[in-house]
């Protein structure tokens, strides 16, 4: 039987993995008046290469906030990393020239700051700054069993040190392990999201700007954007795929094909000559610009998207990163899952330390997180084989917005959903959306899978979209925030919500089947859960039956209808005849 060394002592907390979700969880538990004492183990030494490590450079606000905020880290990102100018779309043009591909994206940088990481770099950092707080971190070691235990007895984690097993004990254990997910194995947690997508990318040195794509004579596409497009993490969208182009400071880039295997094999890019010639019929502007750099390396990573049936325990541990979900690389999420898992964790020690922790409040947490996870994984995946149809895709785009921006970002935000009592009036406040939601997503598959009328040039969704934005701001952290404000103004996106809901089935309907449009002149207001492109089901689902109260579409429908013009004649889309007006009476 092999000879165990043991670690002496008993820590409060044993941290498996030191990625960055591990890394983070450390440092916040650090910043805290907790105390708790921390034993983390990584498996790989430093220096971590910088330029080429890990994925998942791309940053959004909420994920961004809590780097800057909760983990205070605003001055060293604003140094050292390269600030984020937003999600960017282009999507496909029918004469296949880039300054005609339909653009969504932002002029300048967004209210809220979020940005774009080397990975190896913030790891490196976050390393020292977890030592510098006096936490035990053990590199080069590669932890080979977590024993967890019932009651109070402390568990057990077995590491390699070299030639030497050690064993360590906690009163919690965390697995931030990524995918080799070993406490969802032992307690066959694991569980498959639906399809499979898949990914190849690779960075590169030196600056492949998407500006390159259009010649410097075209001063109306490259002034339109007055801070660098490279600074996005930007979106070439084509059917069932999405090629990423995102910046790593100081002047390297990260390149990536994303795809629905459905519709994209991923057998026709899994390695780097196949990802070329798949980008040579698919993207040919960056299989071109592609010869001028020098390859850093290359990773792929089929069927990437998962979940599970448990991320936390009252048994008094937890996992988080990878080592728990992954949603889609599509809408930059990874950081936010992050945040909430790690805030879950320490919320759940220190009700343990209190003698506080019920089976209850685990519930809560799990219920949230995973609910959250699948909730993204679903939206995202369902939108991929319509990726090619700018105005959908755009409309679609808009109304994830509307749900993030408007109801659950502020509630990471504003720690809402920690508390069990504020997030159970959140979700009744956005019980209705819910309903709504799945009936849109019907609507956006059926739709982007048939030819629209409409295209546009340039969406801005900071200046082209005030109500969105409105509701944005109103929701980022304020020193004197009140949660009663953070529940109203939550109580209003669903109201926003719900109007862009009409506004969007009427332009759907204007679009596929104008001749039903005299149908509606009567109507001010529909059922939005019996939204659909089905005329025959619409009275025997209720669509001329609303469910909630009328209001004035004017506004949204003004906001919406003036980003698209007509294919055919370059002429603006109007708002739609008397529905402002009627329901407005």
């Amino acid at each position: 039987m092999e000879q165990r060394d043991h670690q002496d002592g008993i820590f409060d907390l044993i941290i498996c993995g030191g990625g960055l979700a591990g890394l983070c969880l450390a440092h916040q538990l650090s910043l805290s008046q907790n105390n708790f004492s921390i034993l983390l183990l990584e498996r790989l030494k430093r220096p971590l290469p910088e330029a080429a490590f890990k994925v998942g450079e791309s940053t959004i606000e909420p994920g961004a906030y809590y780097y800057a905020k909760t983990l205070r880290l605003e001055e060293y990102l604003m140094r050292e990393q390269l600030e984020k100018l937003g999600l960017r779309y282009f999507y496909r043009s029918e004469n296949g020239d880039f300054a005609s591909r339909p653009e969504y994206g932002v002029a300048r940088f967004l209210p809220a700051k979020s940005f774009q990481l080397d990975r190896g770099k913030l790891e490196n950092y976050l390393r020292g700054l977890v030592e510098d707080a006096g936490i035990d971190l053990k590199e080069g070691v590669k932890v080979e069993d977590i024993q967890i235990n019932q009651g109070d007895e402390p568990h057990r984690v077995i590491y390699r040190d070299g030639d030497r097993v050690v064993e360590a004990k906690a009163r919690w254990v965390v697995d931030a392990m990524g995918r080799r997910r070993l406490l969802q194995r032992k307690f066959n947690l694991m569980k498959e999201s639906p399809g499979q997508f898949n990914s190849s990318w690779w960075r590169v040195r030196g600056k492949l700007n998407i500006n390159d794509f259009v010649p410097k004579s075209n001063t109306a596409w490259h002034s339109r954007v007055v801070d660098d497009r490279w600074h996005s993490t930007n979106h070439l969208c084509g059917p069932g795929y999405w090629v990423w182009l995102i910046p790593l400071a100081p002047d390297n880039t990260s390149v990536g094909i994303v795809t629905d295997e459905a519709l994209q094999p991923f057998a026709e890019y899994n390695t780097y000559e196949k990802s070329l010639d798949w980008l040579r019929r698919n993207e040919p502007l960056v299989a071109d610009a592609l010869k001028d750099f020098e390859l850093l390396d290359f990773k792929v990573l089929k069927n990437y998207s998962y979940t599970s049936k448990q991320a936390f325990s009252i048994d008094r541990w937890s996992c988080i990163g990878e080592a728990a979900v992954f949603a889609d690389p599509y809408y930059s999420v990874g950081s936010n899952m992050i945040a909430y898992a790690n805030g879950f964790t320490q919320r759940m020690m220190e009700l343990d330390a209190r003698g506080e922790l019920t089976q209850g409040y685990v519930d809560h947490c799990n219920r949230y997180f995973l609910t959250l996870n699948d909730a993204l994984t679903d939206t995202i995946h369902r939108g991929y084989p319509y990726l090619f149809n700018a105005p959908v895709a755009a409309l679609k785009t808009i109304w994830d917005y509307y749900i993030g921006w408007g109801t659950s970002d502020p509630q990471l935000y504003h720690h809402v959903c920690m508390d069990p009592k504020l997030s159970k009036v959140a979700s009744g406040l956005t019980s209705q959306v819910v309903l709504t939601q799945a009936r849109m997503m019907r609507l956006f598959e059926e739709w982007g899978q048939r030819p629209s009328n409409y295209t546009f040039e340039f969406v801005d969704y900071i200046v082209d979209q005030p109500t969105l934005v409105d509701l944005h701001i109103r929701n980022l952290p304020k020193k004197d925030g009140d949660v009663r404000d953070i529940i109203s103004n939550i109580r209003e996106a669903v109201d926003r919500i719900e109007e862009l809901a009409q506004v969007i089935f009427f332009l759907a309907i204007r679009d596929q089947y104008p001749e039903k449009m005299a149908l509606f002149e009567n109507v001010p207001w529909i059922n939005m859960a019996a939204i659909s492109l089905h005329p025959d089901c619409w009275e025997v689902d209720g669509l001329f039956l609303p469910r909630t109260r009328q209001r004035d579409l004017s506004r949204m429908e003004a906001e919406i209808c003036r980003l698209f013009v007509y294919k055919d004649s370059g002429k603006a889309v109007q708002p739609i005849m008397g529905i402002s007006q009627r329901v407005g009476a």
